[in-house]
């Protein structure tokens, strides 16, 4: 027969503590509040700050600065990890509709503008971050360019990608492809990695020809190749070709080309800093490049943004 299960009261939790020196808690424990603290600079020197959106905001005596007692950033109803997650998604192929789906089953009910308006905002800052880093590539680069096609018109994606690191230095949308289209794609390249590469890989258009020379002289031989001879070339461009179709998923149904600037620009990022590569065996390519950012996802990020 099954023994009835003993009832533990409050004087047995008090009694076992008591017996364990270690594991001793004082009254007031039970009871206290914790103080709430800065989350920027850790001071108890605070003052309540209002209301936004119903969550009570404070203001940090010491740092100046603004922020609420949860894991939301400032004016945001849905916490970092929703945010966070969210952008990941989408670059990893979600749509926005998708999102928003999954978010309202766990319990938070957000519209596809709020999940488009999140990636828009973030990767906008996450740009500006990575444009202040120059990353130590090789001195092979492998250049490609596809035609993608959204709000009813054809565009063309350049794009150029370190050998050694499979940094992706320069994305590049136009509506032509033309010399003067490759050309930039090579001077946002030059900008980015401050360095003349030695040699340069391309398909056999010929844009490439005025694009290489107008940018790196005589500094880069130029080498085109249809198909691409090399094996490794070969695996680095199909790699290249299947973030491209990745990407593809993301710019579909946009109706301006300033938004899908954005949002190509940020799946750079993402593509660079936030995603592990199983060729790179588990590195971003911006780790192998030397880069090292203090936070490693979208969350991390989101949390970080002040």
């Amino acid at each position: 027969m099954t023994q009835p299960r003993k009832l533990v009261t409050a004087e047995d939790i008090r009694r076992l503590f008591s017996e364990k020196p270690m594991a001793h808690l004082e009254e007031h424990h039970f009871t206290q509040l914790e103080p709430i603290l800065c989350k920027w600079c850790g001071s108890v020197e605070i003052k309540k700050y209002g209301l936004s959106g119903g969550t009570q905001e404070y203001f940090c005596l010491s740092c100046k600065r603004k922020f609420t007692n949860n894991d939301n950033p400032i004016g945001k109803r849905s916490t970092v990890e929703d945010i966070g997650t969210s952008i990941s998604a989408y670059y990893d192929g979600l749509s926005f509709n998708d999102i928003a789906r999954h978010l309202k089953e766990s319990g938070n009910e957000v519209s596809e503008s709020t999940v488009y308006r999140w990636v828009l905002s973030y990767a906008q800052k996450a740009i500006r971050l990575a444009d202040t880093y120059h990353p130590k590539v090789g001195n092979i680069w492998i250049g490609d360019e596809t035609v993608i096609k959204f709000n009813n018109q054809n565009y063309w994606l350049w794009d150029i990608i370190d050998k050694k690191t499979r940094f992706l230095i320069a994305s590049y949308l136009s509506e032509n492809r033309g010399a003067a289209q490759a050309q930039r794609l090579m001077e946002i390249a030059y900008k980015r990695a401050g360095v003349n590469p030695s040699v340069i890989i391309t398909d056999k258009l010929r844009a490439y020809l005025d694009g290489i020379e107008t940018v790196f002289g005589g500094y880069t031989e130029h080498i085109q190749s249809s198909p691409f001879a090399d094996e490794d070339n070969t695996n680095v461009i199909e790699r290249m070709q299947g973030t491209i179709k990745d990407r593809t998923k993301v710019l579909r149904g946009f109706k301006t080309f300033e938004t899908a600037l954005i949002i190509m620009d940020g799946f750079l990022i993402h593509y660079n800093y936030f995603k592990p590569h199983l060729s790179l065996q588990g590195k971003t390519p911006a780790e192998m490049a030397g880069i090292k950012l203090p936070f490693k996802t979208w969350t991390e990020f989101v949390r970080s943004d002040k």
